[in-house]
């Protein structure tokens, strides 16, 4: 399958391996899941940085709320209304297991502590609800946006089975 992506009239040039172009790490079938994968990578790295805030630096609680939803799940959730659709539980999952190191950090919970119960708790959204009311916003912002004629939707990607 050759893919071309267009912006306007011109062509961009497209890696076949992995391109980041946009911040968005996209291969050549346009699965996005080399994406996922390193930004729920630097959603770690970043949730490290965090938990050596509370320890080191005696971050509160309500600070470390506050900095996993703006900082962290920020990263963890870039692009993430691209690859998201209803019923990708895989993708959910992996989600989910970032969203919960989140709770246990927040409240100092032990790893056996069931996410539903910790989430409520903390006060943070469960991934599927998080992702879909992402992807709703973005849809939402879409329909709104003028059509082509108009000046909007520049950006199209058109696939070829070769």
């Amino acid at each position: 399958m050759n893919v071309q992506v267009w912006v306007g009239n011109h062509e961009v040039s497209y890696n076949k391996e992995v391109t980041r172009w946009l911040g968005v790490w996209q291969d050549a079938m346009l699965t996005l899941n080399d994406h996922m994968k390193r930004t729920l990578a630097k959603a770690r790295k970043a949730q490290n940085r965090v938990r050596f805030l509370m320890t080191k630096k005696g971050l509160s609680s309500e600070g470390c709320k506050r900095i996993q939803v703006a900082a962290v799940q920020a990263v963890a959730l870039y692009g993430s209304k691209l690859w998201w659709r209803h019923g990708q539980d895989n993708q959910a999952q992996q989600v989910q297991k970032s969203l919960n190191e989140q709770g246990r950090r927040v409240t100092g919970c032990f790893r056996t502590t069931p996410p539903g119960g910790l989430m409520n708790d903390v006060g943070l959204q469960l991934a599927k609800a998080l992702l879909n009311n992402r992807l709703r916003r973005y849809k939402l912002r879409q329909m709104m946006m003028p059509d082509a004629q108009g000046g909007g939707r520049m950006l199209e990607v058109r696939r070829y089975v070769i």
